[in-house]
């Protein structure tokens, strides 16, 4: 049989699929998911008994959220992000999270299989096949492909105009189960003659009061148009529930920086030298520096990264990204997804093979990472610490608001790759100026996503804080240096409180 009957014999439709799920199924909806297909399986929630959803990224509620629905969906586990939609799910305790990190994220499953629960079913998005029967997993890959290739049955819904990704990003049709063909409709039209929203847009807007219409629709015209396709029919039916600043944040759409980047990205331009290979993560304040020109006159960089932010592919466009001096995969930008970028990015990404998208396995290893040298990796934090204990996923203590994502990784290659530094960016306040960033100690149950150990360089709008190799004190002494002048005296209190002098 050849690979076109396969296809035929295999395809049908969405509530067929989701009927390969079974009662006390463990099922997946890896990072970017097909939403038609959650959408479909939360339909059978009257039929279904003990089901444990994994969701890699923050999606809505399809229908399986509600508490009158426990019977059917049991358990929910959130890994590697969280975010907004999913918050509540975490905090009510309907669901709980799952802690890895990318590339060790199947090592149990691979190397266990007695300890863990290996996938019933995963649900992903793909391209049409090409004339070899093969498909693509696309710019916004993630761990889908991973998840493909371990679980019992894989159910992929056919995305008919994706931007095609170049790397290690394919599967063969006799390697998928199921397929399902999208229609295409939400992502048709989006934006017509004038800039205008059409389509599907222009039917969700109409549901907006229309003194806030103006505002959504700047922000979903801006948004990349296969990210927008995927996230739509999720964030459409409730478009009045969202601000301009909520959807640009789940669109990642940059509205324009607050004042304190531009200070933050100068820092990070006198630390980050030529020919460095770079990570940016897509949070606050790192994903505005590609686009701000805090690498403008930079020569010869590369890029290894988790995924894109806005503005990354046009370095490559305008000469500061080469690939030339990169030690592995010299040439060439490879992430797990160039999700992030924005449209003018994806216009240079698609079907480039100057980038690259391969497995969260492969590029987020640390053996991978490290081999780059004068690799400088840039993320975010919630808040420091004195000792330089660095917080990234949680807030007033244990609430989790975030997950690892592929920050723990990429932070501690990058430190320990030859040459390499490990920069961590936050504004110095929180909650208008009322809150300090800096803090003597964590809250309790406060999560620490880098150890202290594992510091490096600290940023904020007030300065550099290079912790590698300094003791509790030095720490301490450099931080409060670059902490909000409000707070310095109180910091300074407290840290000769907690170690006797500075």
């Amino acid at each position: 049989m050849g690979w076109q009957e396969d296809y035929k014999r295999k395809l049908t439709t969405h509530d067929e699929a989701v009927r390969v799920v079974k009662s006390g199924d463990l099922v997946v909806f890896p990072l970017v998911p097909p939403w038609s297909l959650a959408q479909a399986l939360a339909k059978r929630r009257e039929e279904l008994r003990d089901v444990t959803v994994r969701v890699t990224s923050p999606i809505g509620d399809p229908g399986w959220y509600d508490e009158q629905w426990a019977q059917a969906f049991t358990d929910f586990e959130f890994e590697l992000f969280i975010g907004d939609p999913n918050r509540h799910v975490t905090d009510s305790g309907r669901g709980t999270y799952l802690p890895n990190v990318f590339s060790v994220e199947f090592k149990a499953i691979d190397e266990r299989p007695g300890e863990v629960r290996k996938p019933d079913v995963v649900f992903v998005n793909v391209s049409p096949p090409n004339k070899n029967g093969y498909v693509n997993f696309g710019v916004h890959m993630w761990n889908k492909r991973a998840y493909a290739r371990r679980a019992r049955t894989v159910v992929a819904e056919v995305v008919p105009q994706p931007v095609i990704a170049h790397g290690d990003c394919w599967m063969h049709v006799s390697e998928i189960d199921l397929f399902v063909e999208g229609t295409g409709a939400m992502f048709a039209g989006a934006a017509g003659a004038g800039g205008q929203a059409g389509g599907p847009l222009a039917a969700y807007l109409e549901a907006v009061p229309e003194d806030r219409r103006p505002g959504l629709r700047q922000v979903l015209l801006a948004a990349e148009r296969s990210r927008l396709q995927q996230m739509l029919p999720e964030i459409g039916p409730r478009l009045a529930d969202y601000t301009p600043e909520t959807l640009a944040q789940a669109l990642q759409v940059n509205l324009g920086p607050p004042e304190h980047v531009k200070a933050i990205a100068g820092y990070v331009s006198e630390v980050v030298p030529d020919g460095a290979t770079l990570q940016i993560g897509i949070g606050e304040p790192a994903r505005w520096l590609a686009s701000i020109g805090t690498f403008d006159g930079k020569h010869d960089l590369g890029i290894h990264t988790e995924l894109g932010c806005p503005g990354l592919a046009k370095l490559f466009a305008t000469g500061v990204v080469t690939n030339r001096r990169k030690t592995i995969h010299n040439g060439v930008a490879i992430a797990v997804a160039w999700t992030g970028c924005d449209n003018e990015d994806m216009a240079i990404i698609d079907d480039n093979p100057h980038f690259q998208v391969y497995d969260p396995e492969y590029v987020l290893n640390l053996r991978t990472i490290m081999a780059n040298e004068n690799m400088v990796a840039i993320n975010n934090a919630i808040s420091v610490d004195l000792l330089g204990q660095i917080n990234s996923e949680s807030v007033f203590g244990g609430r989790m608001i975030n997950g690892t994502g592929g920050q723990p990784e990429m932070h501690i290659g990058a430190f320990s790759a030859k040459g390499g530094r490990a920069i961590t960016l936050l504004p110095s306040t929180a909650l208008g100026g009322t809150v300090s960033k800096i803090v003597p100690q964590l809250d309790a149950g406060a999560i620490v996503t880098i150890p202290r150990y594992y510091a490096d360089t600290v940023i904020t709008e007030y300065g550099i804080a290079r912790l590698a190799g300094k003791s509790h004190r030095q720490r301490a002494s450099e931080l409060i240096a670059i902490a909000h002048p409000d707070f310095r005296a109180e910091l300074r209190r407290e840290a000769e409180r907690l170690w006797a002098r500075l």
